[in-house]
């Protein structure tokens, strides 16, 4: 859920919005009332680490992150402040992921998230959110997409991906693992 790298080359702006998650998106969600208990689910005091690299080649790099989201029920949003960091730097996290009827919308965390994305989309799958783009690199779009499991037993977690053409196959660019505080 962070861009903190030093995201000069495209192959490190690929897998930084890789690694995001759920930048400016639209989402079909469960019905109001499930889509409001699904997204308040998220609130709360959150702690996050794990790895996270700029291409099938890169060395990992660690990451950590703290997230406090607080869902606002009158106005069906979830919002959420935090700040994640490496060694190459930090990055502070501020979006709003909004009920709109039966859909979700917004930057969850903010412009960070929607730089660089093109046709963002989200949907709510085997209790997950679910987020897919592309990427400019170059002459070419690169996929991208991001699973974010619901919260249970004071965890959940964030596995971000991109499609490797040449290996035709998903490369797994980050995972990190959140704790209630």
């Amino acid at each position: 859920m962070m861009e903190v790298r030093d995201l000069t080359g495209s192959a490190g702006r690929i897998a930084a919005i890789a690694a995001l998650t759920l930048g400016a998106l639209t989402a079909h969600a469960p019905a109001q009332t499930d889509g409001a208990e699904f997204l308040s689910a998220y609130a709360g005091e959150w702690r996050g680490s794990g790895e996270t690299r700029p291409d099938p080649r890169s060395e990992p790099t660690r990451v950590t992150c703290r997230v406090s989201a607080i869902f606002d029920e009158n106005a069906g949003a979830l919002r959420n402040k935090g700040r994640c960091g490496t060694t190459r730097g930090t990055r502070d996290l501020n979006g709003t992921l909004r009920l709109d009827g039966a859909n979700l919308t917004g930057d969850f965390l903010g412009q960070a998230a929607a730089s660089g994305l093109v046709n963002p989309r989200a949907r709510i799958d085997q209790n997950m959110i679910v987020s897919e783009a592309e990427v400019p690199d170059g002459a070419k779009m690169v996929r991208v997409r991001t699973f974010l499991t619901h919260p249970e037993d004071g965890s959940f977690r964030v596995q971000s991906q991109y499609f490797d053409r040449d290996a035709n196959q998903w490369i797994v660019a980050g995972e990190l693992e959140f704790t209630r505080q």
